[in-house]
């Protein structure tokens, strides 16, 4: 998708630190980042995927790719080292990778649930643990977290989804907190269904994917559409931005009428407990 104007002009020779740059989301953001000129420094742990976006990103700026386990703060200190040796400060940080596990919560084994939480959380802790005190020493800096409705509103059969994503909003919004007074910006993103692949049959435990596909409520966001919300938010400075208007509406039926929700749950269960 073509970047808007006040995209360009918010990141237009900026330095960005993405991950989970490889597909979906974080694949988009990088192309759109790319169109409006800034230097990005993509990083994933799918070299195949960073090779190929390194072929695809047109525009303006620029693209390192790094292969990067967000779990491994070992070298992921390295790659931010780097970062720091080409590019000499950070401006934005997009804590945006991630993984989804969907499954009645006592059919999770416990090393799925630790693999989940290890990239949705300890990565975004790690990839903040290393960044921002950076954007301290700077006095300046912007970081962008990837949660999701779900961690908001609840989601039977997604109980360690949600709980990374949960705590990810509960981050942000504490960590905003201490980082106003060093001039450094915290915003979170919790948007809807989006079709960006990580609703694969093996992260699916006890139910067919495309049976769960057919009866999500609503449509899915192309990845492309969920970036351009990402990036329309950041421009506008919001702390939380919920889209599209379908996560909105379950944003506040979860907050003033709860109740209403749980026709939703047990549609999601249904297909997990069809024998």
């Amino acid at each position: 998708m073509k970047p808007t104007s006040s995209m360009i002009r918010t990141f237009e020779g900026r330095t960005v630190v993405l991950t989970g740059a490889a597909s979906g989301i974080g694949r988009a953001l990088a192309n759109i980042l790319s169109r409006c000129g800034a230097t990005v420094h993509a990083f994933d742990i799918d070299a195949k995927g960073l090779a190929d976006l390194a072929k695809e990103c047109e525009g303006p700026g620029t693209i390192h790719c790094g292969t990067v386990d967000v779990c491994d703060i070992a070298s992921y200190t390295l790659a931010v080292n780097e970062v720091v040796r080409i590019s000499k400060s950070i401006d934005y940080l997009f804590n945006n990778a991630g993984v989804t596990l969907l499954g009645e919560a006592q059919n999770l084994p416990f090393h799925r649930w630790k693999w989940l939480l290890d990239i949705n959380l300890i990565g975004v802790i790690n990839g903040t643990h290393l960044i921002y005190p950076i954007m301290i020493g700077q006095g300046s800096g912007h970081i962008i977290n990837t949660a999701s409705i779900a961690g908001a509103t609840g989601y039977a059969t997604a109980a360690a989804y949600t709980t990374s994503k949960a705590a990810i909003l509960e981050f942000s919004r504490s960590l905003r907190a201490e980082a106003k007074a060093y001039g450094v910006k915290v915003s979170v993103a919790c948007p809807g269904y989006v079709d960006s692949g990580i609703f694969t049959q093996d992260r699916i435990v006890g139910a067919d994917r495309e049976a769960m596909i057919r009866d999500l409520p609503v449509k899915m966001m192309s990845p492309e559409q969920a970036a351009m919300g990402f990036l329309a938010g950041v421009v506008r400075g919001e702390k939380t931005m919920v889209f599209p208007l379908s996560a909105k509406i379950l944003w506040y039926l979860s907050r003033w009428a709860p109740s209403t929700t749980d026709q939703f749950h047990k549609r999601f269960l249904r297909v997990f407990q069809q024998k």
